[in-house]
């Protein structure tokens, strides 16, 4: 926007030299060549950023390289297979040309190999302020019904505040974990808002385990709940056997993540159809999705 609106004040400048007296010239232009000149200088910085290789990480998935190409065999298209071993290798050296091809343009949670109908019953872990919810219901205007979990005290009220006359979406104060009582928790009123097990002084939570709920007939799950994700989905182990949901789980919080939690969605439903996808860019390797489609 900034570059057109430059280029034209330039042109009518030079066609009309008294144009050059309009405050609007004499204004924008100064500022629009400092603030093009810092975002030059920020991207000349970050292009330049070299990252030293994890030897933890190198560690870890060469002590685990039967799981990581066990991992590999069990997604279902040659795109998934080449991004997860990306970020498999990006973890390890953190350079850039290891950086696998990002999706960051796919609506996340909402890839096209996972395709949506009517009555659909979507439970969103992780709901945030609800921003997932609201690209659901643009998506699926005609769900059945939503059940938003958000532990977090402020994200919590905004979804409320947005949500509390539809009688469709009920949306719980608390986290979701393998069973339902008490953790810890780090409240920050934003994205990184998480589970704190080692904290003595954590605010305490209430959390929920998905399967204590009995929910019927869900369609959708979509968890990114900083790193509980493979507690969650222990959490709900009864509900994915019996109604076989399509599944978006974050899987970038740990290196454990990368693996365990496709071989225990797989070891659920073997008939499962996995993707991975990376949404985040470089040269950050947050926003990876594992993506689970029934047959």
């Amino acid at each position: 926007m900034f570059g057109g609106v430059s280029k034209l004040l330039t042109r009518l400048g030079k066609k009309h030299p008294r144009f050059k007296e309009n405050p609007a010239y004499r204004f924008f232009l100064p500022c629009y060549a400092g603030i093009r000149t810092g975002m030059d200088r920020f991207d000349a910085v970050v292009r330049g950023l070299t990252h030293k290789p994890d030897p933890a990480a190198a560690a870890f998935f060469d002590a685990n390289a039967d799981r990581v190409n066990a991992v590999a065999a069990m997604l279902a298209d040659e795109t998934s297979r080449e991004v997860w071993l990306g970020l498999v290798k990006y973890r390890q050296t953190r350079q850039r040309k290891d950086y696998p091809r990002s999706d960051w343009k796919t609506p996340q949670y909402f890839i096209p190999e996972m395709p949506f109908g009517p009555n659909e019953v979507f439970v969103d872990c992780g709901a945030y302020t609800g921003d997932t919810i609201a690209a659901f219901v643009k998506r699926v205007p005609d769900y059945k019904q939503i059940t938003a979990f958000e532990p977090d005290d402020e994200n919590h009220a905004k979804i409320m505040r947005k949500h509390a006359g539809n009688g469709k979406i009920t949306a719980i104060r608390a986290g979701v974990y393998e069973t339902d009582g008490e953790v810890g928790f780090s409240m920050h009123g934003n994205m990184c808002s998480a589970l704190d097990t080692v904290n003595d002084n954590a605010v305490k939570i209430e959390v929920r385990a998905i399967d204590s709920l009995n929910l019927d007939g869900v369609t959708f799950v979509k968890m990114d709940i900083e790193g509980a994700e493979s507690g969650a989905l222990k959490g709900a182990t009864k509900t994915i056997r019996a109604f076989k949901p399509k599944l978006a789980i974050c899987i970038y919080h740990s290196h454990e993540d990368m693996l365990g939690i496709a071989e225990y969605i797989r070891s659920l439903v073997p008939e499962y159809k996995l993707y991975v996808r990376q949404h985040g860019r470089w040269p950050t390797y947050n926003e990876t999705v594992l993506y689970a489609v029934p047959p």
